[in-house]
């Protein structure tokens, strides 16, 4: 008999690792023992080892398990032929389980895209296969997903939200044949909001409240643009203080890509290459901001949060993204020109940039020097102060 063995992949110290399914001492499988997690099977075709997923439930991959044993049974006693079908293959029918068509989706997304990509795809086709359990995926109705639409928006779900759910699922449709899935189905409005940007004194007071280590670790923030992993993973030999440029990586040793795979440099300031070469570089350890142990930072946003409360601002309001937010709003309004801004944003598309072009804080002073003709101006009202709310 064939062995295939059931594994298990779960989350354990924040890494995805691949664990076998214990047994009980009276030989049954001890299913309850391991975390949530996503099933596999494993076997040995000669010194090759193979897997092959498996679902989310036990039933699943238990079927998944037989299949493979009967398969590999029949290749041993020349029952099943190894070669490969040379007939065309058999038109889509209208018996494929949506279960089974998704784990095969996500295999396919975990293989080739991010950790954090495969985590939100799967997250979605869960509780997509969760709302239609043993269902074929042929059977589903424009109608039904209509109705899916509607249970998102009402759970509470922003419309933004929805329709990223929306956008993930019509891939897996598209892949599984059933493409423009999209175009048949009444969506929600997308809410374009403008970019949010810190005004000065609110950086001021930021900055004041920080030490030196957070100091260097919020301005490289602030004047690179760096997304939050772009800064965990900043070593020491992507910047150059000679050159003043900082660039952004690939890392493959630490499991580190930067978006679309496309690293980038960018100019920085004499006063941040000021701060980080006075930063210390701690000895054998490649990151400009590593954390206590030395390894990277995964705590920036909370120390963010507590600096901003510490120096009585409002720590609801401050968060990595609007550093970034902040740095293309500055340099566009410093001039250069939107193309330039793009490259060192890493933006796939010009119209993402141009969003940062939001309107500027002195208009009220400005609009005083324009009066209606024949009408006495009225005393100049000093100018509010710009909330970072007031920029959205």
């Amino acid at each position: 008999m064939a062995h295939v063995n059931i594994v298990k992949r779960i989350k354990s110290d924040g890494r995805w690792v691949m664990r076998s399914v214990p047994k009980k001492p009276n030989g049954e499988w001890d299913w309850k023992s391991l975390p949530e997690g996503r099933y596999y099977i494993e076997w040995w075709e000669g010194p090759k080892r193979c897997r092959e997923t498996g679902g989310t439930t036990v039933a699943q991959v238990l079927e998944v398990q037989r299949r493979k044993k009967h398969q590999i049974d029949g290749l041993a006693l020349g029952l099943v032929s190894t070669r490969k079908p040379s007939a065309p293959p058999v038109p889509i029918d209208k018996g494929r389980a949506l279960r089974t068509l998704i784990d095969r989706y996500l295999d396919q997304v975990e293989t080739l895209k991010k950790p954090n990509t495969f985590r939100k795809y799967e997250a979605v086709l869960d509780r997509f296969a969760d709302q239609f359990t043993d269902r074929q995926f042929e059977s589903i109705t424009t109608d039904e997903l209509d109705d899916f639409v509607v249970r998102l928006k009402k759970s509470g779900m922003e419309p933004n939200t929805v329709l990223h759910n929306v956008v993930i699922i019509a891939q897996f449709f598209k892949r599984s044949g059933r493409g423009g899935i999209m175009r048949q189905l009444h969506l929600p409005e997308r809410t374009t909001a403008l970019p949010v940007a810190y005004t000065d004194e609110e950086l001021a007071k930021f900055f004041a409240a920080c030490d030196d280590f957070h100091r260097a670790m919020y301005s490289t923030f602030l004047m690179t643009g760096f997304r939050e992993q772009e800064v965990m993973y900043l070593f020491w030999g992507d910047v150059n203080l000679n050159l003043r440029t900082a660039r952004v990586t690939s890392k493959p040793d630490r499991g580190f890509t930067p978006k679309r795979c496309e690293e980038r440099e960018v100019p920085i300031t004499s006063q941040l290459v000021d701060l980080l070469r006075n930063h210390p570089q701690r000895p054998g350890c490649s990151f400009v901001f590593p954390s206590p142990a030395g390894n990277r930072e995964q705590h920036m946003l909370d120390h963010c949060k507590a600096i901003a409360r510490a120096a009585g601002l409002d720590a609801e309001n401050f968060d990595l993204k609007t550093f970034r937010s902040t740095y293309a709003t500055r340099m566009l309004r410093s001039g250069f020109d939107v193309r330039t801004v793009q490259h060192w944003m890493g933006h796939k598309s010009l119209e993402t940039t141009m969003r940062y072009l939001v309107p500027a804080t002195d208009v009220l002073m400005k609009l005083e020097q324009v009066g209606i003709p024949g009408m006495a101006k009225a005393t100049a009202v000093r100018p509010p102060r710009q909330s970072k709310a007031g920029l959205r």
